[in-house]
């Protein structure tokens, strides 16, 4: 979903959800907002387990995850250059 706008990002979503309904499902993403909804998120830092958690309690925890999350809402809502 890296190259989806948010409309359809979120259409993408929806369908997955549908498919994962009573089912373990491994997701891999970088854009973290594919994964905020996940029971369980592994983090990955230079192929080693830096965090697990959920959204809310990695955010809590303040690291990696944290620091991801936070730079990418950064991102997104940077002004475009000129």
């Amino acid at each position: 979903t890296s190259h989806l706008d948010a409309v359809n990002e979120q259409a993408v979503r929806r369908a997955l959800d549908l498919l994962q309904a009573d089912r373990t499902t491994i997701v891999i993403a970088h854009r973290l907002s594919t994964v905020r909804d996940a029971d369980l998120i592994v983090v990955l830092d230079e192929g080693r387990v830096a965090e697990t958690g959920t959204h809310a309690s990695l955010l809590m925890k303040g690291g990696l995850y944290a620091r991801l999350v936070s730079r990418q809402l950064a991102a997104a809502y940077a002004p475009a250059a000129s």
